[in-house]
């Protein structure tokens, strides 16, 4: 093991053999290389053999292929203990591309801070260039490293990777907030909130021929991943077997529940109502009420709260966060917010919010008021105090994406973490009706047009010499 991890850390691609103990396989130009590499520890190998092509296939096919996407715990360096998403499991020379929070920083951070890379924080000009896909803007490159929604693209032996089926939500909580993958993140929070699933539990199938319908789980074999289900189909007791990955959790009013991840982790209660995925929950200890998000986006404390200090040294005092690394357990906070005061460093759970944010909320009227246009700025989060106008919205996903109006950078956000500060005026742009604008997203991408008409989420141009045609505010822009 000593020599194998020698020369992995010299840069060899090194595999154990399955077969034959202390025997390694690695890859090498000659022994002589090797040998130079092992200096000291070349006494420990007894011979060197060349081996045949089917051998080495052999060796190639023993390697385990890690699922892309998937993910792995990291065993060696910096990033030890921390999961990490399979980008791409076919590097060359045993090497695996991950997604991963970055620890390092282009720019200043407290020490020992694990958080999403910001795209405000890097240089507007030619040093970052973006990182496009289906025309999309999905990353950012910068001084030779590559960011995918704020998350570090890195490679790491194979060796060093460990494959994790279905990691702690907690542990991915910033995958979940960077907005990369979602579907399979989603996938991933209900195969782990699978894990809790007991005898007596109701539970939806999602396939078959009683697809929606609910049932009472009778037995479940989590090894096998299965579980059988009882429903009363036409008056008839029936039961059925599943794959658990085919059903979901089935939450009633009434239900005593236990919040396994996020903010609130620990909390136990019972539910006294459903809203989507929002739960509200009447805490057994206290008898007070709390909402409650199932796949929580961010934890509860973000910068921009006013908190109160409730326990040590600085007890009683109030201010509003400045910094708070996501997964970190100490924040620093301000007074009064003045940038003058002093910075003082507490530990999380030490604080309380005081006061509500007046962000946008979701209502079952209007759903979330914002759309493409109108000009907001971030009350909560890492893009605290960023303004600008809105670009797009991801309804589905609760997210918007806004056009800083300091660096012209996009930036991407939870709605709950934005306040309006004003709607969307198409008056304002009728001084261009009749005027050359440019598509820049969607299958025109790159033509010119003219504009002849303006609405809130939509255009009609005509590309020159065509009919015209309607198309989406965001897919066209001005000179």
């Amino acid at each position: 093991q000593r020599v194998a991890e020698h020369l992995r850390n010299n840069g060899f691609a090194v595999t154990v053999s399955p077969w034959t103990p202390s025997q390694l396989y690695a890859i090498s130009d000659s022994p002589r290389t090797i040998a130079t590499s092992l200096n000291l520890l070349s006494s420990y190998v007894k011979e060197y053999i060349h081996i045949s092509e089917e051998e080495q296939a052999a060796v190639e096919r023993s390697r385990p292929k890690l699922p892309n996407p998937g993910w792995v715990k990291i065993t060696q360096g910096k990033y030890k203990g921390d999961i990490g998403y399979v980008f791409d499991s076919e590097q060359a020379n045993a090497f695996v591309s991950i997604l991963i929070p970055p620890r390092d920083f282009p720019y200043d951070m407290p020490p020992k801070s694990v958080a999403l890379l910001k795209r405000a924080s890097l240089p507007n000009d030619k040093t970052v260039s973006d990182i496009l896909q289906d025309d999309q803007v999905v990353g950012w490159s910068y001084k030779g490293e590559r960011y995918y929604m704020g998350l570090l693209q890195k490679n790491f032996r194979r060796d060093n990777l460990e494959l994790v089926a279905s990691p702690h939500a907690n542990n991915i909580r910033l995958h979940l907030q960077s907005g990369w993958d979602v579907p399979f993140f989603k996938k991933t929070l209900a195969a782990f909130s699978l894990q809790f699933l007991r005898v007596g539990d109701s539970a939806r199938c999602m396939t078959g021929e009683v697809n929606s319908e609910i049932g009472t789980v009778v037995s479940i074999d989590h090894v096998l991943c299965s579980a059988r289900l009882e429903f009363t189909i036409d008056g008839h007791q029936q039961e059925l077997e599943f794959r658990l990955q085919d059903i979901e959790r089935v939450f009633w009013v009434g239900d005593t529940v236990r919040v396994v991840a996020g903010a609130y982790t620990g909390l136990e209660g019972y539910i006294l109502e459903k809203s989507d995925d929002i739960f509200h929950v009447c805490q057994d200890s206290t008898n007070e009420e709390s909402n409650f998000d199932p796949f929580p986006e961010s934890e509860s404390i973000q910068i921009g709260d006013e908190i109160e200090l409730r326990a040590g040294e600085h007890v009683g005092k109030c201010g509003i966060v400045v910094w708070y690394p996501m997964g970190g357990t100490m924040l620093w906070f301000r007074t009064r917010g003045d940038i003058t005061d002093q910075l003082i460093q507490v530990p999380a759970a030490c604080v309380q919010r005081i006061r509500p944010f007046k962000t946008l909320r979701f209502s079952k009227e209007r759903g979330y008021d914002v759309k493409p246009g109108d000009v907001v700025t971030v009350a909560r989060g890492p893009e605290f105090q960023t303004k600008g106008v809105v670009q797009s919205v991801d309804f589905p996903n609760a997210r918007l994406t806004l056009i800083s109006e300091g660096n012209r950078s996009l930036v991407t956000v939870p709605i709950g973490f934005v306040m309006k500060v004003s709607d969307a005026n198409p008056d304002s742009f009728h001084h261009i009706i009749g005027k050359e604008v440019f598509v820049i997203k969607g299958p025109r991408k790159g033509y010119r047009a003219t504009l002849y008409q303006l609405s809130h989420e939509d255009c009609t141009i005509s590309l020159h010499g065509q009919a015209r045609i309607t198309v989406k505010r965001e897919e066209v822009a001005t000179r």
